[in-house]
């Protein structure tokens, strides 16, 4: 197979990917109107790819629902009429962290709530053990970030997290894949509950710390990422065909990883 076509199967599956991310964030609660986007590095260097506005997360569908955009906010590709006025996080973001090739930002509704608080996001359940304490807040403006300069201080005040609160608006998420940054944003909003319901419980409670966020993180794994990745797959497809799940292979369970790699960290419940 030649460069070329090598490239274009890079850039048509990274595409699919990323149409799919949208709606499985609208599935798990990160839905708001017509609001939220999740971006993706072009892997020719040209800049990076986007969701258009007008359209919610779960309607996108093809690659005529994104536009390809270069780190300076020109439009190469695509319906420059729609473009989210929101773009400079993703700019920014990306071109402050080269370790990162995705990025959302939405409006979950726990998430949102819990970017009104100083509070530290703490481990409550595993899903919150995955960011190791290090969700930082960003409280220069609850308006939207729609000028480079925001976009980089944003990115400035989140440093080397995969995750940002932005005040009284949302979060931004980010990861070395689209995969990768889908499941930030969608453990983000779990970790957000969680801690929102037992401050409000009246319980006394305690969360992790130490030594057991540290194995919690490492179970981030490719693998795992992967088999994460499956699942919310086969769960949109009958979130959105209302069709039986097929039945599913030895490989694309969780379970049998974790049990062959438990001894490294892994979770066995």
């Amino acid at each position: 197979m030649d460069d070329k076509n090598t490239g274009s199967n890079i850039l048509d599956e990274g595409i699919g990917e990323l149409i799919r991310a949208h709606r499985v964030l609208e599935m798990e609660g990160h839905e708001d109107l017509t609001l939220g986007h999740m971006s993706w590095r072009d892997p020719g260097g040209r800049g990076f790819w986007m969701k258009l506005q007008g359209i919610s997360l779960g309607e996108v569908r093809t690659q005529e629902d994104l536009v390809l955009m270069d780190f300076d906010g020109n439009v190469l590709e695509g319906d420059g009429r729609w473009v989210h006025a929101e773009w400079p996080i993703h700019a920014e973001l990306l071109r402050a962290r080269p370790d990162i090739e995705a990025a959302g930002h939405t409006h979950p509704f726990y998430a949102s709530a819990f970017s009104s608080t100083h509070e530290t996001l703490r481990a409550v359940a595993h899903e919150g053990a995955f960011f190791g304490e290090n969700v930082p807040h960003y409280k220069d403006t609850s308006d939207l970030i729609k000028t480079p300069q925001l976009g980089a201080d944003c990115a400035a005040t989140m440093g080397d997290a995969y995750a940002l609160f932005v005040a009284n608006h949302g979060v931004t998420f980010c990861g070395n894949t689209i995969k990768h940054a889908m499941l930030m944003g969608i453990f983000l909003e779990k970790a957000c509950r969680h801690q929102l319901l037992m401050q409000s419980s009246g319980f006394k409670w305690d969360w992790v710390e130490g030594e057991e966020i540290e194995k919690k993180k490492l179970w981030l794994k490719p693998e795992i990422l992967d088999a994460c990745w499956r699942f919310y797959n086969r769960k949109l497809d009958r979130f959105e065909n209302g069709r039986d799940l097929a039945p599913v292979s030895a490989d694309d369970r969780i379970a049998p990883w974790f049990e062959r790699h438990g001894a490294e960290g892994g979770p066995r419940s």
